[in-house]
């Protein structure tokens, strides 16, 4: 089950907000070697605002293991802040059905069995959280085959390939209706529905 929250709405999710943080910290600043921004072992950013939406894995003991955040682009965002110039097919989006996917994180250490579930449940949790706020797709920077690994089709490429913080990347688009990956899903027996419908409500109110 993937649980959604942002800052109104994290106090239903124990210590879920500062748990994503330690994930970050640990993929980005400790597994990577960013420079990102951090403090006593949590990462964060100038996008983390009451704006963002975090969909996060847990397991048994609620420690998050993977994660996705979510802004709409109607305010600031990450790809037109610092990578504008990745998106040279058409304009960068500004509108309340598009949302921007950033901080994508796994934790490497959880069991294999379960590892391989993580992003594409978060995929699904993403098309549903999409459907359930009016959004028509998701616009993000990634390592090509790190996405087409997981969707097979529908995935619009922005623009060329460059260096983003240590890797080859591309701007990418990905309508509603083909984030889910059909594929895994049904090797690994995801079901339709992979976010509560509680969690979607109160991240319907934060949205």
């Amino acid at each position: 089950m993937i649980e959604a929250f942002s800052v109104a709405t994290a106090h239903h999710f124990q210590d879920a907000y500062a748990s994503q943080a330690r994930l970050r910290y640990e993929v980005f600043v400790k597994r990577r070697g960013l420079d990102h921004t951090h403090w006593d072992g949590l990462e964060f950013d100038e996008f983390d605002t009451p704006a963002a939406i975090y969909l996060v894995w847990r397991d048994n003991n609620l420690v998050v293991r993977g994660l996705a955040r979510l802004l709409r682009t109607t305010g600031p965002y990450m790809l037109r802040k610092y990578w504008p110039y990745l998106v040279e097919k058409g304009d960068l989006p500004s509108s309340p059905a598009v949302f921007e996917v950033t901080r994508v994180c796994v934790d490497k250490t959880v069991n294999p069995n379960m590892r391989q579930r993580i992003f594409p449940e978060l995929l699904c949790a993403i098309q549903q959280f999409m459907r359930i706020s009016g959004g028509i797709g998701m616009i993000g920077v990634t390592r090509e085959h790190l996405l087409a690994h997981f969707l097979r089709s529908g995935i619009e490429w922005l623009g060329r390939e460059h260096i983003i913080e240590g890797e080859l990347e591309r701007a990418f688009f990905v309508p509603t209706d083909r984030i889910r990956p059909e594929w895994h899903c049904q090797k690994l027996a995801i079901g339709v529905t992979v976010l509560g419908a509680e969690r979607a409500e109160f991240t319907r109110d934060a949205a």
